[in-house]
Formats: C-alpha cells, structure tokens, sequence
C-alpha cells in the first residue's frame, strides 16, 4: 500500500465516477482503476460495487475509507512538522515571571542555547496571572508559572520544580531571629511585594483574606533590586521564593509556617497547535528538570 494509492481512493470516494475522479487527479482513467484494484488485491477485500448509475463504497470500503482519512491527516502532518523541523530557525515567546527569571529560567534558557543554537528563545516578563491569560490569547507560546492548584482543561504542562516561599526580613529585625513565623504573625509588617499578575502576590493576599486579614503592603513593584534594598534597610520586609535573594549579614530568610509547597511549572495552550521550536522546548524541559 502507498499513500498515493489512497489519495487516488480518496479522489473516487469523492465523485464516485472514476473518469471525474482521474480528471481531478490528472491521471488516466486506467491507472485509477488498477490502483483501486491493487488495493483491493493486496488486502482481500472489495472497496466498490457497481450500480446503474455508477459506484457506491460496500461495507468494507467504508471502514476503508474512514481509516485512511485518519493516515493521510497523520500523514499530512507529519510532513508538516518534518517541514517545519528542517527550517532555519525557530523564534519561541516564552513568558517568565520575575522571580522565575532569576532562579529557573537560566538553567533552561542555557540548555535551550546550547541543544538549538539557531533558535531563538525570547523571554517575555510579566508575573504568572498575565502569562496564563497570553498563552490563552496566543501573544505566548509557552510560559513558565508558578501554582499551588490544577490550571484546568484550557493548558497542558509540565513539572519543572517545586519551591517553598519565605519571610525575608532586615537581620536587624525583631522577627530576624525567629525558627519560622506564620501569616497571623506578621499581619501588620509593612510589605514589599510584585505587582498583583505575580502568583506570590495574589496567593497572599488569597491566605489573609481566609483569615479575614489584609496584608499591610507600602510597595508593589517588579524590580526585585529595589525590594531588596528595602528589606536591607529594614523599610519593609518581603516573601519570595528561596534563592531569590542571597541571606547575607543584611537580609535574613525565614520559614513560613502552614503554606503549601508551590509547583512551578511550564505550560502551553491546549487548544493551539504547537510549532516545532515550541515542542522542542518542552522536550528539552522536561529532560532538563527530571527529577528536580
């Protein structure tokens, strides 16, 4: 069986008259016929019967051609992806949130460089919350997010790490010793925090208001710099992922007591076929972080 075979049977299916069929195909009528015949020859089967007024397929000529249709759309895209495979470059809008843009993305954006060096993977920073609505827009063809709950049938994804968040605080604060502290704890600090589309951000805010609180946030702001000069100068102190900020003689890190451990993930649209240079990211992620 050849596949030319099968678009020859497609063609017939299609006026079932095989002298418009090798119109169509630019074929003489003969080689129609005895391309159908091989067919039928090389399975066993009859594809066609004849009828006063033409051709009509039997019973086993339509399974026949139900299942071919599923081979040549395989078929067809396959070629397509090998097509796509085989170009220049690929060019890949990755969306990454801040913090991940420090602690996550270089090991990947490393790997990416040096598996695909004539692609191009640009990074797009915004926080989780906007990632997840541009992937659904398709502005993105994949982003990196953090959750701590299922995305829902609208995304696929893959695990890349976990990461536990903590209390960051000026070691000259009265909190800096502490073992570890809770949200009801520290209500009242003054907080530096991203802006709201980051997942941390709204995920505390999600915490407090369970308890009935409201943060007591004086700065939201996506330079991770200037929230860390805060916290050195004890102005505010801040929750970020671990190994955001370095604990060092200014800044002291400490565990947040009851908060759940968050997944950071890498996600794409469901519903949008992927392009080659986006598929091989996804490959190369998840031999990257198995594992981790």
């Amino acid at each position: 069986m050849r596949l030319m075979q099968l678009k020859y049977f497609q063609a017939v299916c299609k006026y079932y008259n095989m002298t418009r069929a090798a119109a169509e195909l630019h074929v003489s009528q003969p080689s129609l016929s005895n391309a159908i015949h091989e067919l039928e020859e090389e399975f066993g089967i009859t594809l066609f019967y004849r009828r006063s007024k033409g051709i009509a397929l039997t019973e086993q000529g339509k399974i026949f051609l139900e299942e071919s249709e599923k081979l040549l759309e395989h078929a067809d895209s396959f070629c397509e992806q090998m097509r796509e495979m085989g170009s220049a470059k690929h060019s890949i809008k990755l969306g990454v949130p801040y913090m991940l843009s420090a602690i996550v993305f270089p090991q990947l954006f490393a790997a990416f460089c040096k598996e695909y060096p004539e692609s191009r993977l640009q990074m797009v920073e915004n926080g989780t919350l906007t990632n997840k609505a541009m992937i659904l827009e398709g502005t993105l063809d994949a982003a990196m997010v953090s959750s701590d709950q299922s995305l829902g049938p609208s995304f696929r994804s893959c695990d890349l790490c976990s990461r536990n968040f903590y209390f960051y605080v000026s070691a000259d604060h009265p909190l800096a010793r502490c073992r570890e502290v809770s949200l009801e704890d520290i209500a009242d600090i003054p907080l530096a925090l991203l802006p709201e589309d980051s997942f941390l951000t709204s995920y505390i805010y999600r915490c407090y208001k369970k308890m009935d609180q409201s943060p007591n946030v004086i700065v939201k702001t996506n330079q991770i710099a200037a929230i860390q000069r805060m916290v050195e100068s004890n102005a505010a102190a801040t929750f970020f992922f671990d190994d955001v900020m370095d604990e060092s003689r200014k800044i002291t890190k400490i565990p947040v007591r009851d908060c759940s451990e968050i997944q950071i993930l890498l996600i794409w649209n469901a519903n949008r076929k992927l392009s080659a240079g986006t598929r091989q990211l996804i490959e190369l992620a998840r031999k990257e972080f198995r594992g981790k």
